[in-house]
């Protein structure tokens, strides 16, 4: 199992804070409970509030982003929390929970979208991607990782749902949470709605998108280069770039193509599946393509299978995407523009942007294998948010045969004193030695029981 969830299964007392819309941190609190651990939860808006369905120990804060420093101090300090768990690090709550950890010295975990993909997600201590506290020079050959994960069934109409649920009870209870607004600077009613657009952007472009993916396998494999786009308002994108707008680095990128690159090439925008209801950039790109005298020679889709793309392309650019790691998992140069946990010379192409058209330089394959390795052995769990999470179930099965291996030697020791016992005795008394038969034990499942001791708020 992942050396951070160890480290945060060794904390009597665990504090959530906000997680991925739905239910998935009501699943993990279910899973802590059966640790023994005494979980805590605090609510930020009713749409938090709706998905966890555990009762003890919940606080809906209520209060300004201003006062949630002082809160949080007295909260962890009065319920003497050992690690507090949140998703994503840059939110400004979870920035300050961040920054308040540190000072207490309270151990501060982060759940995030997997570094691999798909079928993880990532659990990292202390911060995530730019933030992220590994150290890559102490990489080295590791026990082989598990690189089959088990499928997750990961379903995008889940999300939609959950998005579109937990926007509606956000707005509908809003005088609840008088203070709160949303980390991406829009209303619960805005972000409801702008959610619905989704499903029907899908089935919109889903042909279209099929024709464009169809026409770059057959026609045009190995002549182009794929660029990931990522969802507008991405913190990854504000705290770990210098990009102000995903929109400069589209200028930016297809301008040095234009310029650089060898002119038979084409050039691809892969659209993020989350930002579909938020962004289209059809019409800017077809705009810059003619200005810059490459139409024809530029496209644009979303529904489009990423590992075929990647396999058919001669390399990736990006901001700092997780899907740069799916890149070099194929063995394609890729360019990064912003930082990002494997942005290093081994793994993607130090050159500038303008060079990389020209001879784009291909990945470290036994670098990567050992950096894919170190990564699953430190923060990675075949899991996802909107689907299975086979890591509950595999680390509660080892676990119950753990605790069946310890009671079988629990018996056989006390069987082995008791024979001894009985041999010295008879050893004393001149007897003859009795023959004893050995029955085999029964292995008993064993039962931990959560804590439910504290009173609920």
């Amino acid at each position: 199992m992942t050396a951070s969830l160890e480290r945060l299964l060794t904390h009597q007392r665990v504090l959530l804070i906000q997680g991925k819309m739905g239910s998935f941190f009501s699943r993990f609190a279910s899973f802590l409970h059966t640790q023994g651990i005494e979980v805590s939860k605090i609510n930020l808006n009713a749409g938090d509030a709706f998905f966890y369905r555990h009762r003890e120990r919940v606080y809906n804060y209520t209060g300004t982003l201003a006062d949630f420093d002082a809160y949080l101090v007295d909260l962890l300090r009065h319920q003497a929390i050992g690690a507090v768990v949140c998703f994503g690090d840059c939110r400004p709550h979870h920035a300050l929970a961040g920054a308040v950890c540190r000072r207490l010295g309270t151990a501060f975990f982060v759940f995030e979208e997997g570094y691999l993909r798909p079928d993880y997600v990532t659990l990292q201590q202390d911060g995530i991607n730019g933030y992220s506290q590994l150290d890559l020079r102490v990489i080295k050959q590791l026990q082989k990782a598990n690189d089959k994960p088990l499928p997750t069934h990961n379903r995008f109409y889940k999300l939609c749902l959950s998005a579109i649920v937990y926007y509606i009870v956000a707005r509908a209870k809003q005088d609840e949470f008088p203070h709160y607004m949303h980390y991406r600077g829009m209303t619960a009613w805005q972000e409801g709605m702008t959610w619905l657009k989704a499903p029907l952007r899908k089935v919109y472009h889903y042909l279209p998108d099929k024709r464009l993916q169809r026409r770059l396998h057959e026609h045009l494999a190995q002549r182009y280069f794929l660029v990931s786009l990522q969802v507008y308002n991405d913190s990854q994108i504000t705290f770990h770039s210098d990009y102000a707008d995903i929109t400069v680095f589209i200028e930016q990128v297809m301008t040095s193509f234009a310029q650089h690159a060898p002119h038979a090439l084409h050039l691809v925008f892969k659209h993020h599946p989350l930002d579909r209801a938020h962004r289209h950039y059809g019409a800017l790109i077809a705009m810059l393509a003619d200005n810059l005298g490459i139409k024809g020679r530029v496209h644009y889709g979303c529904d489009m299978h990423l590992p075929t793309l990647i396999r058919d392309s001669l390399g990736m650019v990006t901001i700092n995407s997780t899907t740069g790691l799916q890149s070099i998992y194929h063995n394609r140069p890729t360019k990064v523009m912003g930082r990002a946990i494997y942005d290093v010379p081994q793994l993607t192409d130090p050159q500038p942007l303008d060079g990389f058209w020209q001879n784009p330089m291909p990945p470290d394959q036994d670098f990567y294998q050992r950096f894919r390795e170190y990564l699953i052995e430190q923060t990675q769990l075949n899991g996802s948010f909107y689907g299975d999470s086979p890591w509950m179930g595999r680390y509660l099965a080892n676990q119950a045969t753990k605790n069946q291996a310890a009671s079988v030697q629990s018996e056989l020791a006390q069987t082995t004193t008791k024979q001894s016992f009985r041999q010295s005795v008879l050893q004393t008394s001149g007897s003859q030695p009795v023959t004893t038969q050995t029955t085999s034990v029964p292995l008993a499942s064993p039962s931990v029981q959560p804590s439910d001791s504290a009173k609920s708020v």
